[in-house]
């Protein structure tokens, strides 16, 4: 009988209502279909009700979590290191994957012990879609990736966006063969276009007409995704025509949320035009309900959420922030904004007023996302590196 072929995942903490966990679920639920586990090797795990069932699913998918409160992977005690020796034994791990740079010297010192390789994906908020804007967003901080990265490089980084590719290979120096790029995917059988009885369905659970012009934008409550910015554009939208019937659906939940309700809710027409739907385990019906999905980020790794509208027939509007340059191709499958710039976005979202035209292009968005943000594709690319790296057998 074939040993089972596990994988550890490293991480330095478990925010379960970010992308980094959400990304670790996915990749999970691949993994085990495929007939891969994973061990959960991690530092502290912070969920509230909100994201209780993301943490649940973390749970279920793993073969067991390994939860150190006193994790420091700069400075991990022998106790913490021999547990993890420990957990390699028990599970037959055949290699890590560290999720984030913080984990590359734990992950070296646990080689050093185990034998085990290491891939790394680079979970990096970007902003900008050239190396010269990244370099001005990590400022001094470039020099120290420069030096730890290369002193404690993991066998392959794996990049899930161009952006990252980019600054792995031209900023930090790597050669091209030490990076992999897999785009992060999505189920693309469950984000799917809707029939016209499922969306009609989803806009009526969220209140809306079938004559609102619906913009939405999906993320946690935080400045860095721009919930400013899409408020200030609609507002300019709204002194310019006010005869549009216009909705902005704001999907998700963070500490900053009573800051964005007090930004959002000025004068009586903001109450009617801003809706707060809080944090929402299926986005599915999100994107369904949705015209236009709008995220004006100021920092991005890759932004899998836009994939996952486009895939359901929502066109986006973003800012060239990291995985912009392989979701959007300007005018055929969405738009590119700049940062900080209301009016500019307020004049995009005025471009998809058109029904015809804003339906096609949410079916040109669907199958370009689709074809290119595949979850098997993502799923079968990193099992091969796995195998790769670990000297297993793909079969």
């Amino acid at each position: 009988m074939d040993k089972q072929k596990t994988v550890g995942f490293l991480l330095k903490r478990v925010d379960c209502n970010d992308g980094v966990a959400s990304h670790c679920e996915t990749l999970m639920r691949g993994f085990k279909a495929m007939g891969w586990r994973v061990v959960l090797i991690t530092g502290p795990v912070n969920y509230n009700a909100g994201s209780e069932k993301s943490f649940q699913a973390l749970k279920d998918l793993s073969a067991d979590w390994i939860v150190f409160e006193d994790l420091k992977p700069f400075l991990p005690t022998w106790a913490n290191i021999r547990r993890i020796q420990e957990i390699v034994n028990k599970y037959e791990i055949s290699l890590f994957h560290a999720h984030g740079y913080s984990m590359l010297f734990l992950a070296r010192i646990l080689n050093f012990f185990t034998g085990l390789e290491c891939v790394a994906t680079f979970h990096l908020l970007i902003q900008g879609d050239d190396s010269s804007s990244m370099k001005d967003v990590l400022r001094l901080k470039l020099r120290k990736y420069q030096i730890y990265l290369r002193a404690f490089a993991p066998k392959v980084f794996i990049a899930y966006s161009s952006e990252i590719e980019r600054f792995l290979v031209q900023d930090v120096g790597f050669h091209k063969n030490k990076v992999r790029k897999i785009l992060a995917g999505t189920d693309t059988k469950y984000f799917r276009l809707p029939s016209s009885e499922e969306r009609q369905k989803a806009r009526e659970k969220f209140g809306f007409a079938e004559t609102d012009l619906v913009c939405t934008l999906v993320g946690r409550l935080n400045w860095v995704k721009g919930h400013d910015v899409l408020i200030d554009a609609v507002r300019l939208i709204r002194k310019a025509a006010p005869e549009m019937a216009l909705k902005c659906l704001f999907a998700g939940s963070g500490d900053l949320e009573k800051e964005i309700k007090e930004y959002a809710f000025v004068s009586e027409d903001d109450s009617d035009c801003f809706i707060f739907a809080g944090y929402l385990n299926d986005m599915r019906e999100v994107y369904w309900t949705s015209d236009i999905l709008v995220l004006p980020s100021r920092l991005e790794g890759c932004a899998l959420v836009v994939a996952e509208g486009m895939c359901c027939g929502t066109v986006p509007i973003r800012t060239p922030a990291g995985g912009a340059l392989d979701q959007i191709e300007e005018g055929k499958t969405g738009y590119i904004v700049p940062f900080d710039d209301p009016e500019a976005l307020s004049k995009a979202i005025q471009k998809l007023v058109d029904r015809d035209f804003r339906l096609q292009m949410g079916k040109q968005a669907a199958a370009y996302a689709s074809s290119v943000f595949d979850l098997e594709l993502m799923i079968e690319k990193t099992v091969e590196l796995y195998c790769e790296c670990s000297g297993m057998e793909t079969k």
